[in-house]
């Protein structure tokens, strides 16, 4: 038993948090790349996307005029490890919970309704927990996805003396990167910001609540309201560069600060910051475009949503966006296109990675894509009717799978992780070590080796049972090999090579 215990948690599903996303995309492509009309695919199958080489996985199975959709693309799909999924049915009224690696459909989540939809919050860190406001208590309630069980953490209400409605949030909503604070609206009088560690209430000291709650910034040291960032005192600091606000996202830049993501189809009032996104550092106030006329791509775009959710992926700075464009036909620069983007000031890279099919012509504010950005940045959820030559008749859900999520697909089949279990040894590697593995019958085997930033070192084809680790091939570090035969089954797990 003891034996078993150490195998199972050898095994244990690895995230792996800094990840090169452009790996086998092109970076910076200005070139036309035009939409073919493929066959809708059926439900958990994908293809290669013929313009950019990725995988496209649909993830939900519609039927004639339904609609299953992110949140929205400021809200997280995925929990913090990515082993489970969350979905909106706009059809039947629940959300739904998903497989996060399989996409298998698990349950509805009918056991509780948040004040809004798009008011459901992954924790950060614990992927067993979410938060939501409940509609008919006020209460601010922590949730157990596995167990079912709730707690209270507050009772807004009560801790506000709101005498009207409670609001969480308007286009941006989302917990500081720690899961401690949050905020919220009292009608349009107040709005507030709550610590949970601590239990303290803060008002923000903002003239005019215009009916959106200011949000809060990773680091829960800064708040966004209307192109005005607060401090965690709730007083403004500075005016953004920012003519009227639009669509947008708060993440991180590369550098760890706080970053505002936006669209932004006018100069600012300080001249300048106009493009399809926008990066704002909320420290110092400085903007920079990351898609824009003057980096050569054609704009203005519209329709364009941004997701700044890749918390998991320690290089920070990386976005996703959909694009709705002009004509709707995908045969243009961005028309019709997703993206991934890395908004590092003076080294942008942006990649295309794919056309999201949707052209809202039937079904309005439910048909735009909504982009959402996994945690490790490595998948690309969005939803899409799959029109082309004639519009779709329903909407359904698809995921943008990477070539740097190949090393992370964890969908091999668990059942077969003991069968051909392998093993390091000795771990760490001085030296010499073997990767053991059981292979009676012979089978063939691919053994891929990353790194900690996810950088592929090893990619080979191997039969018999061991593979040869040499230390001089290795610097000092951490890394993770994956090891699955031509069925999908297969192993995975980790090593140390010393100094």
């Amino acid at each position: 038993m003891k034996q078993l215990a150490i195998l199972l948690v050898f095994f244990l599903p690895v995230i792996i948090t800094a990840q090169d996303l452009t790996q086998g995309l092109k970076i910076n492509d200005l070139e036309v790349h035009p939409m073919q009309d493929i066959p809708k695919p059926c439900y958990l199958d994908s293809y290669v996307d013929p313009s950019f080489g990725t995988t496209i996985r649909r993830i939900t199975k519609s039927n004639d005029g339904e609609v299953v959709v992110p949140m929205y693309s400021t809200v997280q799909a995925w929990n913090a490890d990515e082993s489970l999924m969350i979905l909106y049915d706009r059809t039947k009224g629940f959300h739904i919970l998903l497989d996060g690696r399989t996409y298998q459909f698990i349950r509805v989540l009918s056991d509780f309704k948040p004040i809004d939809l798009e008011q459901i919050f992954w924790d950060f860190n614990d992927p067993d927990i979410l938060y939501y406001p409940d509609i008919q208590t006020d209460d601010f309630v922590k949730y157990n996805v596995r167990s079912r069980d709730r707690s209270i953490i507050v009772n807004l209400r009560d801790i506000s003396a709101c005498n009207g409605s409670i609001e969480m949030g308007n286009d941006i909503q989302m917990m500081s990167w720690d899961s401690n604070i949050f905020s919220f609206r009292c009608s349009n009088e107040t709005a507030y910001m709550y610590n949970i560690s601590t239990g303290d209430l803060t008002s923000f000291n903002i003239d005019d609540v215009d009916r959106v709650a200011p949000a809060v910034a990773p680091s829960g040291e800064r708040f966004f309201h209307r192109n005005k960032i607060y401090d965690a005192e709730g007083n403004p600091m500075m005016n953004l560069n920012k003519e009227s606000t639009e669509h947008a996202c708060i993440g991180q830049l590369p550098n760890g600060k706080d970053g505002y993501f936006s669209i932004a189809f006018a100069q600012g009032p300080q001249g300048g910051c106009i493009g399809d996104i926008i990066a704002h550092d909320l420290e110092t106030g400085n903007c920079f475009p990351v898609i824009s006329q003057s980096q050569g791509y054609d704009y203005p775009q519209s329709g364009t949503h941004i997701s700044a959710l890749a918390h998991k992926n320690t290089e920070g700075g990386w976005v996703a966006a959909s694009m709705m464009g002009y004509d709707k036909d995908g045969q243009s620069l961005l028309d019709q296109e997703l993206v991934i983007a890395k908004a590092e000031e003076g080294d942008i890279k942006v990649c295309r990675i794919g056309h999201h099919r949707s052209d809202e012509d039937e079904y309005d504010y439910w048909g735009e894509p909504h982009a959402v950005i996994s945690p490790t940045g490595t998948r690309v959820l969005f939803a899409s009717d799959w029109s082309g030559a004639e519009d779709g008749k329903s909407i359904d859900c698809y995921v943008v799978e990477l070539p740097a999520y190949q090393g992370l697909n964890t969908s091999i089949r668990s059942t077969s992780m003991l069968d051909n279990a392998a093993r390091v040894y000795p771990n760490p590697v001085y030296q010499e070590s073997r990767l053991s593995f059981s292979n009676p019958d012979n089978r063939d085997y691919t053994l891929r080796i990353t790194n900690t930033a996810g950088q592929q070192l090893v990619l080979e084809e191997i039969t018999g049972m061991e593979y040869i680790l040499n230390q001089k091939n290795f610097e000092a570090g951490l890394y993770f090999y994956y090891l699955i035969d031509e069925d999908g089954n297969g192993s995975k797990g980790k090593f140390l090579v010393g100094k």
